[in-house]
């Protein structure tokens, strides 16, 4: 085959020879080269047009540098057609031997995710409770409960408690197993029953069993008792409805986990995949979690804050986060009461129809008159218990009780006249300018003092009163959605839901005004809403680039004298600063948000640690780059890049390399991700 190859490969190029030694020819074949060839050629015939060899000589010096490279590419081709086609072999080989190695390692994952999904959907089961549960749940807290006795089960659970307990604290995990848990019943009188039915309440609690346990559970909670065999249950999550503007509690979420067919030869390993699975689940998105998510995640205000939110709303959107948890501040007594959430839950939810089922035990609380002295004690008359508060805290209560339809804290200001005079009769040794220096900042709504004054306010009735009948008198939260110009929002109103017939005052608060200053909360209204445009204007020029950066300065400056505590826009005037070279006004503003909330406004952090590069401060850039990267859980490519600036410039290359690496890794992620079909 090669060697007629060559026999025809010579063939062509005598006939070519031959052939330019005819004029028109030889043109033709120039004309057809390229213009780098025939452009010289021309010009060189046209000055030797009489010289015939010349110009065959010329053609062919011309032809054969084109030429020799066509030939090899002919001789050569089928050894690099050889090579391509060995190659092409070679790459489908490896190419089959990767995605069946993907294949294997795919369904080898998937295999045991469904062997943990089918073994977990087999034994879950959940249940949710409309919105938040009546009593509290400890997230860590995992309870053995059986609807009928189960002796293969409860015995082997009794005999191997060492074992679960010790791989449920290995999570970090309680496991309660009933009949050997006693709760404290040491501060029952807190829940206000008889003095003559507190034997029969812990007698009744120190006889209980897992079984009537579950009952009391299932119906608190609404749960179908037939659904609930031997196994674990425990408070799953809060499922919430997250809008921009508001986060209202949908759901409370609780599973139950068969432990049907255990043995003492496999109950440790059940409770070992048991405690994975609930660590699994709570690395998830929430909307697909079967156990509280740990992650830290922004809430409440801070959502707000960071989306620049008038901070005249601070204290209404903080309120119930700050009072969810606030029993924690209470006395000790009413710590272990509430440990675990079960020894409330049987107080709360014993009624005369449970009681008579189980024990004869009658528990039917009944709300305490709430009666202001003429020496402005709070006392809750019925059970002879005083409710002690400071003056401002007792104003504060007064002007809620005062209020049935709630107010929300923003408009606070537009009653300051009546929070004065109520104060005035609480605190008259103060002189006035005290007085009104205590209210003003009481109505401040960009201050925490209003948040403070209403926990200190329930625990002052959570010190006398169990939670169950304290819900009732102290401030809670009232949404009230309304629509202004077809938008619907949401006022969070603050509110005391006790009828007030209950209610008791002394003259000199009776003849105190109640005022309903309309006027003041429209121009209060008006005044938010005047906020939140100027500052979007502002942001909108924030991402123009034709946007003048130094008059853009200037307006945030002149929202900022008017609005000191508006956050969010010395985060966009810091970077606006860094952008034109002024790194220490750039700085000021970082601290600024640092100060405020280090947290919330890590990304002053690592800004502060870029200007302070640029000011070639390294040493002091470096260590505030470090605190970023302390404070950030999931730091992104661009704060490993300043810091390796950082890094590059104290020539510390070691270290300058190591967050190249993982710049460049985090870069490839990035890019197969995107690569992605989804």
């Amino acid at each position: 085959m090669n060697t007629t190859l060559l026999i025809i490969i010579g063939i062509i190029v005598v006939s070519w020879l031959i052939a330019l030694c005819f004029k028109d020819f030889r043109y033709r074949c120039v004309d057809d080269l390229p213009d780098i060839f025939s452009e010289p050629y021309q010009m060189i015939v046209e000055e030797e047009s009489d010289n015939i060899f010349g110009k065959i000589f010329l053609t062919l010096l011309i032809i054969f540098i084109v030429y020799p490279f066509l030939i090899a590419l002919i001789i050569f081709s089928p050894i690099l057609c050889g090579f391509i086609e060995i190659g092409k072999i070679i790459g489908n080989w490896v190419g089959k031997y990767i995605k069946v190695e993907r294949h294997i390692k795919k369904n080898k994952k998937k295999d045991y995710r469904s062997k943990i999904e089918i073994w977990r959907d087999s034994r879950i089961k959940g249940f949710h409770y409309e919105g938040k549960a009546p009593f509290h749940f400890d997230r860590d807290t995992y309870l053995y409960l059986e609807n009928i006795p189960n002796e293969s089960v409860s015995q082997c659970v009794e005999r191997n408690l060492d074992k679960i307990n010790k791989v449920f604290s290995e999570y970090g995990f309680r496991f309660i197993y009933l009949p050997n848990w006693k709760p404290d019943s040491s501060s029952i009188y807190l829940a206000n029953i008889p003095k003559e039915k507190e034997v029969q309440v812990k007698c009744f609690l120190d006889r209980i069993n897992t079984v009537e346990y579950t009952h009391l559970l299932c119906k608190a909670l609404h749960i179908d008792k037939e659904e609930i065999d031997s196994g674990i249950f425990h408070f799953a999550c809060y499922l919430y409805d997250d809008h921009m503007y508001k986060t209202e509690l949908l759901q409370t979420r609780f599973t139950h986990f068969s432990m049907q067919g255990v043995t003492d030869d496999t109950i440790e390993e059940f409770c070992r995949n048991y405690c994975d699975m609930i660590v699994d689940s709570r690395n998830r998105p929430i909307g697909a979690c079967f156990s509280v998510p740990a992650k830290r995640r922004l809430s409440g205000w801070d959502f707000y804050e960071e989306h620049g939110e008038p901070c005249e709303n601070y204290a209404d959107y903080t309120f119930p986060e700050d009072m969810k948890d606030i029993a924690e501040n209470v006395k000790k007594e009413i710590e272990q009461l509430k440990e675990g959430g079960y020894f409330e839950l049987l107080l709360h939810t014993l009624g005369d129809e449970t009681i008579n089922e189980l024990r004869n035990v009658k528990l039917n609380p009944s709300l305490s008159k709430i009666e202001i002295t003429a020496d402005y004690k709070i006392m809750l008359s019925d059970y002879g218990k005083e409710v002690k508060m400071t003056p401002l805290q007792k104003t504060l209560y007064i002007f809620y009780l005062r209020h049935p339809e709630g107010v929300a804290f923003k408009m606070l200001s537009a009653y300051y006249d009546e929070l004065l005079a109520i104060y005035k009769v609480l605190s008259n040794r103060e002189d006035l300018e005290k007085q009104q220096h205590s209210i003003r900042r009481l109505v401040d709504a960009t201050d925490n003092a209003i948040n403070e004054k209403c926990s200190r306010i329930k625990e002052a009735f959570l010190k006398v009163v169990d939670d169950f009948i304290a819900q009732n008198y102290y401030l809670c939260l009232k949404r009230e959605k309304c629509i202004n110009n077809g938008i619907t929002y949401t006022n969070l109103l603050k509110r005391i839901t006790l009828i007030r017939d209950l209610v008791v005052y002394p003259k000199e608060i009776q003849d105190i005004p109640i005022l309903d200053p309309k006027e003041k909360k429209e121009m209060i209204e008006n005044d938010l809403d005047r906020q939140g445009e100027l500052y979007h204007s502002l942001h909108r020029h924030f991402y123009e680039r034709l946007y003048p950066k130094g008059k853009l300065i200037e307006e945030y400056t002149d929202f900022l004298n008017q609005y000191p505590k508006y956050y969010r826009a010395y985060h966009d005037r810091a970077i606006l600063y860094t952008h034109v070279g002024r790194y220490k006004e750039a700085i000021a503003d970082n601290d600024i948000l640092i100060e405020h909330n280090e947290w919330l406004w890590m990304v002053a952090v690592i800004n502060k640690a870029e200007a302070l590069f640029f000011l070639k401060e390294y040493g002091l850039a470096l260590k505030c780059a470090n605190r970023y990267f302390e404070l950030d859980e999931k730091p992104e490519a661009e704060c490993y890049r300043i810091r390796s600036e950082i890094y590059k410039k104290l020539k510390m290359y070691e270290e300058y390399d190591a967050d190249i690496q993982i710049i460049r890794k985090m870069e490839k992620e990035k890019d197969e991700k995107n690569k992605l079909p989804f």
